[in-house]
């Protein structure tokens, strides 16, 4: 239940960070080049990298 609770928080958390930082690589690409600058999906991506990572990482630390 732990995984997959710590999936759930993954997908949840990356998505936000995606939207974040899509966002701000959009800001400093109008700013620097005059044009929208942007990684197509990036939310999904940073979704799908952060549910695998997170409970990896909660493994790694409840060992210790």
């Amino acid at each position: 239940m732990r995984s997959f609770l710590t999936i759930i928080v993954g997908l949840v958390g990356g998505f936000i960070l995606g939207i974040a930082l899509s966002s701000f690589i959009g800001i400093i690409g109008l700013t620097l080049l005059d044009s929208p600058v942007g990684i197509k999906f990036l939310p999904y991506y940073t979704a799908i990298i952060c549910a695998v990572l997170v409970p990896v990482i909660d493994k790694k630390n409840r060992r210790n």
